[in-house]
């Protein structure tokens, strides 16, 4: 009884080596297989018959079960395809086949093998042929959905998005450094009056003596034949009054100083002593005490340079630009885009009207000439004593149809913040911190996509704008050693298994692949023991034979 209890334990264990040696082959052969997760085998003992003594006991069979893997991870390598991806943990891709496209129900399938690419219909599958599933985004809200679909990347443009809004920031300074700032000219930080109106001149004074002799600035102004001691003027400016005496010290310098004090204002005397008197805002030198300028005021209304008519101080004409610039400082430029998605540059610059209060212009006509309109003012903006923004009190002004060249973008909101424009002191003279964004951009094509650690994959566009497309989801089993291995390094879930969960699966890591588990050199080990262990078990069952023989020639 004895030896057939040995042939039958020899012949389990060929058994049991045999489908070890199954398993080791086909990790051998899966060695470079992406995603495979190798068998190894288990060796369990089956007792055939038992005492309840030590000494009665014999050994008995074995019985040979192969044994998942699937929990340990292979070795994670980088490559230069976008659409690979490796999961960084536990978990699995879910994929479908070939049906699962069309199938309101289809099967679903779990792989660690992330090798998926493009194919001809721009659906992600990987080289055994399964369908990567994903949450479809939608692009408007952003809003990721709660039903995977077989992942399809498409090519359609991403449409423009007109602009709506432009967000500015910057710090203008105190006193602007401008062409036309003369530190010794306190009026010439502001901006010159003559890009908005004309200049208007007066030379109806010639400052000689009653012999008819040529003054110098140095003389009293009361040797001028036009002036007598203790005479008045009420000088009037652009609405602001004021008044100048002449006493017997007051100088002809004098008389120039008090004038070209006032911004757009300029006086001066020529070789024959003419006093020519220029304005580009209204001015009015007229009687208040005595008889000045012998009772006839010097009066200049100037007209607007668009047009003609009232000045307009909203609009600068292109014949004025040279000017405009020399007297005003750069605001930046931004592009932004139309309902088409064309794009308009924006230029825009800043002008210092009065103490801490400046106006902002674009340039709506690049390419006007002449009369025609070259800049545009936005709007104005105002500033307390330690340099915070008072006006617009909401911080954000309007743009009616902004047009540059034609080209209009409808309304556009300028939002300065409550706190992103200041005019602090600033030795440079120009505006610093200048940060200009605006909310659209033109269409574009998709020029590729990009996958981070969380599954969500972005499209990448020629605009150099991206949006979500999809977001992949990673499966985890309770007991995902009880899963059915299926072609293409896949795996079924079975009643086993449990239900898969989309919350607890690990990262993914894009532009990677998951190589096998399986080790060649380890492999080989384990050949090398399981073919010993088949000549052992060969060896017993020859043994055996050769003993049941010498029973049969007792016999004989």
């Amino acid at each position: 009884m004895s030896i057939y209890g040995a042939i039958n334990s020899a012949t389990t264990g060929l058994d049991a080596q045999s489908q070890a040696l199954e398993n080791i082959s086909g990790n051998v052969a899966n060695s470079s297989t992406t995603g495979y997760k190798r068998l190894d085998t288990s060796f369990s003992d089956l007792v055939s018959s038992t005492g309840s003594r030590q000494a009665d006991q014999v050994a008995g069979t074995v019985y040979a079960t192969s044994r998942a893997t699937n929990t340990q991870q292979g070795d994670v390598s980088s490559y230069d395809v976008e659409t690979y991806m490796a999961i960084n943990g536990s978990g699995y891709f879910v994929v479908t086949d070939a049906d699962g496209l069309t199938n309101l129900s289809p099967s679903y399938k779990y792989t660690r093998a992330g090798d998926f690419e493009l194919d001809e219909d721009r659906y992600l599958v990987n080289a055994s042929g399964y369908y990567l599933q994903g949450y479809p985004v939608n692009t408007t809200t952003g809003a990721v959905a709660d039903k995977f679909e077989p992942i399809r990347i498409s090519d359609q443009p991403m449409p423009a998005q007109p602009s709506e809004q432009i967000d500015y920031q910057a710090n203008l300074p105190s006193t602007p450094s401008t062409e036309r700032y003369n530190p010794d000219v306190p009026s010439s930080k502001f901006v010159d009056p003559s890009v908005f109106a004309t200049t208007e001149t007066d030379t109806s004074i010639s400052l000689v003596n009653g012999t008819g002799d040529v003054l110098s600035v140095d003389d009293n102004l009361v040797d001028v034949a036009a002036f007598d001691l203790n005479d008045v003027f009420d000088i009037t400016v652009d609405g602001s009054s004021s008044t100048f005496t002449i006493d017997a010290t007051t100088t002809i310098k004098d008389f120039l100083d008090n004038l070209n004090q006032y911004n757009g204002v300029s006086a001066d005397i020529d070789a024959t002593g003419q006093l020519t008197i220029s304005t580009s805002v209204p001015l009015t030198i007229g009687e208040n005490t005595g008889d000045p300028l012998g009772g006839t005021p010097i009066s200049e209304t100037p007209t607007s340079n668009v047009g003609g008519g009232p000045v307009d101080t909203t609009q600068v004409a292109a014949k004025n630009n040279s000017t405009f610039i020399d007297s005003t400082i750069s605001g930046g430029s931004v592009t932004v885009y139309d309902t088409n998605g064309t794009p308009i540059n924006v230029e825009m610059r800043w002008s210092l009207d009065s103490e801490d209060n400046w106006s902002l212009f674009y340039n709506s006509a690049p390419s006007a000439t002449g009369d025609d309109t070259a800049w545009s003012k936005v709007g104005n903006v105002a500033f307390d004593a330690a340099g915070r923004m008072v006006s617009p009190a909401d911080g954000n002004m309007t743009i009616p149809d902004l047009n540059v060249n034609g080209v209009s973008a409808g309304d556009i909101i300028l939002d300065f913040g409550t706190s992103n424009l200041t005019q602090y002191d600033d030795t440079v003279g120009f505006a610093t911190s200048v940060d200009i964004e605006q909310d659209g951009y033109a269409s574009g094509e998709l020029v590729g996509i990009s996958i981070n650690s969380d599954g969500m994959i972005t499209g990448n566009y020629s605009n150099s704008k991206s949006q979500d497309l999809y977001r992949v989801p990673i499966a985890t089993f309770a007991a995902e050693q009880e899963l059915q291995r299926i072609d293409g390094s896949a795996f079924a879930a079975t009643p086993t298994s449990g239900e898969p969960d989309f919350r607890n699966g690990g990262t993914i890591r894009a532009k990677a692949l998951e190589a096998s588990n399986a080790d060649i050199a380890k492999e080989f080990s384990k050949l090398i023991i399981t073919q010993q262990a088949y000549s052992a078990n060969s060896r017993v069952l020859s043994t055996a034979n050769t003993m049941l023989d010498a029973v049969l020639n007792i016999v004989r």
